[in-house]
């Protein structure tokens, strides 16, 4: 699975497509069936089966081993030296990082249930009472979570402005997030209804469901997804943990919940700015890496620098705008998609991006240059040789390429900081793989999580600090940030 993914990280992977395409079998087979329909399958049907599963693999692996070591040889004659190849890629991050996940898989995370159910009846009361208050406000009860409903209170009863709002198939006014943001100022229902949505999905998705997942000792088990995102980035499932909100009050109080054993501690190190970096690096922009290395808070610099303006005058609000310019330009996202990031016209956020282009010539450059690369090979790749291929880059369809195109100047930077990432955790598992007093136990996108013995907490944060920040060489410093606590609230 992990080379299939390598080989094409854009579409999903699963071993009976791989079987019909490479091998030209069908997989599919008539099973048995009970009374209760259920598959009954002999010892020896099941043993056949499972060692056709195991031939279909070992062959794959053979096909797959010779695409991986075409590309490789074909990234070394393009004689790029900054690069390693996709056959490293696979064997020294790839292959080591899957038994460190299954480990920590295994470990799990440890669940204070009471907590989650005071915090999930104090929940429970504020979505009653936001009920109450959205009724009152509307004029009449109905169902909040019906799309439909809602649409007509909002949008034919209460009149509220719908010109500028998206219809669905049906022709129904849309209620997505998105959409009552636009109009966010116009009645403060729009306000509850969102604050209810959150509420409402905080206690669905996990108040109420955490609890029932954890094991006779409390712990509760993710699964990591390492073949799933394209940019090489994890992704976890089965609880999802990367969704729970970071920067809520909820969210927070949320996180208290997630604990440590008695004489143990939670360490936590956070990447600082990471895609930032990258973007610095692989730009080789002189002006970011400056700012970098004088250790700036880049958004106040940014913010300055396009507004010609000294630091102290930079207020919040200008921080926030020069901030979702900093992350927009990861995305690649244009003049109409900043303007609704960052609340402000299309004329004004055109003059923020020619500004912003202006000061940081580099990564015009890189963005410019990464297009026409991407345009001429079809694909994109990493500085260590992750490649993803972009079909539909030079579409005659508009809306397709420019997707493409922002996934062109995307996926080398997200890609090279989830590198970065998994190569430090190799490093922290051969650091302390012979000790049991120290076990780490999530990755959350820039964050990894350890549960350590009190009494060495302090040494052990200080060896992952700088384990994460020399795990990569890149041309401006890596930094991070490392908390002790007894709860993933605290960290």
């Amino acid at each position: 699975m992990i080379s299939a993914y390598l080989l094409n990280p854009g579409r999903k992977i699963n071993l009976a497509d791989l079987v019909a395409e490479n091998l030209q079998e069908e997989m599919a087979e008539e099973n048995k069936k009970g009374q209760l329909g259920l598959e009954i399958e002999t010892q020896e049907e099941l043993a056949k089966k499972n060692c056709r599963v195991a031939d279909y693999i070992f062959k794959l692996k053979q096909i797959h081993k010779e695409e991986i070591e075409k590309i490789s040889q074909e990234q070394i004659k393009n004689g790029n030296m900054e690069k390693n190849t996709l056959g490293e890629v696979f064997a020294q991050v790839e292959m080591p990082l899957a038994k460190i996940l299954a480990r920590m898989e295994l470990n799990g995370i440890k669940l204070n249930p009471l907590i989650f159910q005071g915090i999930s009846q104090t929940i429970t009361e504020r979505i009653i009472k936001l009920e109450e208050n959205i009724y009152a406000l509307s004029g009449e009860s109905f169902n909040i979570s019906s799309p439909k409903q809602l649409s007509e209170v909002l949008f034919e009863k209460m009149k509220l402005p719908a010109n500028n709002l998206k219809k669905g198939k049906s022709g129904v006014i849309s209620t997505a997030s998105a959409e009552l943001e636009k109009i966010s100022g116009e009645h403060k229902i729009v306000e509850k209804i969102e604050e209810y949505r959150e509420l409402s999905k905080l206690k669905n998705t996990y108040l109420d469901s955490l609890p029932l997942m954890i094991d006779r000792n409390s712990r509760l088990h993710t699964t990591f997804n390492q073949a799933v995102t394209a940019t090489g980035r994890l992704s976890s499932s089965e609880p999802n943990l990367q969704n729970i909100p970071i920067r809520t009050d909820l969210g927070q109080l949320l996180r208290t919940a997630f604990v440590t054993k008695d004489g143990w501690k939670l360490v936590s190190a956070d990447y600082s700015q990471i895609d930032l970096r990258v973007v610095a690096h692989a730009s080789n922009d002189k002006k970011m890496i400056e700012l970098f290395h004088k250790g700036e808070d880049i958004h106040r610099a940014t913010a300055a620098e396009i507004n010609k303006i000294p630091l102290s005058q930079v207020t919040k609000k200008i921080r926030q705008t020069a901030k979702e310019l900093n992350f927009g330009v990861i995305y690649g996202m244009g003049t109409f998609g900043f303007a609704a990031r960052a609340g402000i016209s299309k004329d004004d956020a055109r003059k923020f991006i020619d500004a912003y282009f202006e000061k940081f010539q580099g990564v015009a450059d890189y963005t410019r240059e990464i297009k026409e690369f991407a345009k001429k090979n079809g694909f994109v790749e990493t500085e260590i040789g992750r490649r993803r291929y972009l079909p539909e880059i030079n579409s005659s369809n508009f809306q397709l390429q420019s997707m493409a195109e922002r996934m062109a100047i995307n996926m080398p930077i997200q890609g090279l900081a989830a590198d970065i990432m998994k190569i430090a955790m190799i490093n922290i598992y051969e650091e302390f793989k012979n000790n049991p007093d120290v076990k780490m136990l999530l990755q959350i996108h820039d964050e990894i999580i350890l549960e350590v013995k009190e009494e060495i907490a302090s040494e052990v944060a200080k060896k992952i600090k700088t384990i994460l920040e020399n795990a990569y060489p890149l041309r401006v410093p890596l930094a991070t940030n490392v908390k002790i606590g007894d709860n993933w609230g605290e960290i």
